[in-house]
């Protein structure tokens, strides 16, 4: 399924007047906060969100942002590696390049089981509720599937979403 992208930027198909503002709900808000209580997993599973989105010119991180992904880089490339398929989303709805090097990890990332395009899903469905990408078919069937196995897509669309509200530079669709 595709979307005519002239009718991105609001959840009705009509277009978007200047730059997107991402809203999120009370509930997005109260599991961000939740999440962050515990041990941070909220915060810290934003800065790999917010790293594609300052690669992609699109915000800034903050100087503690940037010192967690570096410590989420040392911890096996973890940072890195959660970024590549959320900046895969981003390069499939046109708001950014992939490097040959990120393409060449995300498809590696894929072959293990398809953790890529699993973790690229919840920041495609961010992106669709924020008016500035489409879920195809496959996209919306496993956002389904993994919200079933424990809340794991909706929890990492919360992440991805709040990293999305941070950013200054979102484009209007």
């Amino acid at each position: 399924m595709t979307t005519d992208n002239s009718t991105l930027g609001t959840p009705y198909g009509t277009p978007a007047r200047g730059p997107v503002s991402v809203v999120r709900t009370g509930a997005e808000k109260f599991w961000y906060v939740l999440w962050c209580i515990y041990f941070g997993v909220g915060y810290l599973s934003k800065v790999p969100a917010k790293k594609a989105l300052s690669d992609a010119g699109l915000g800034d991180m903050t100087g503690a942002e940037k010192f967690w992904y570096v410590v989420l880089c040392l911890y096996f490339g973890a940072g890195y590696f959660a970024k590549v398929p959320i900046k895969k989303a981003l390069s499939e709805a046109g708001l950014c390049q992939i490097t040959n090097a990120e393409q060449v990890w995300y498809v590696l990332e894929c072959i293990w089981f398809g953790g890529g395009y699993l973790r690229k899903v919840p920041m495609k469905k961010s992106l669709h509720e924020s008016g500035l990408g489409s879920m195809t078919g496959a996209n919306s069937f496993w956002y389904v599937i993994l919200c079933l196995l424990g809340g794991n897509g909706y929890f990492a669309k919360v992440f991805d979403k709040k990293a999305l509200s941070e950013s200054t530079r979102l484009p209007g669709a």
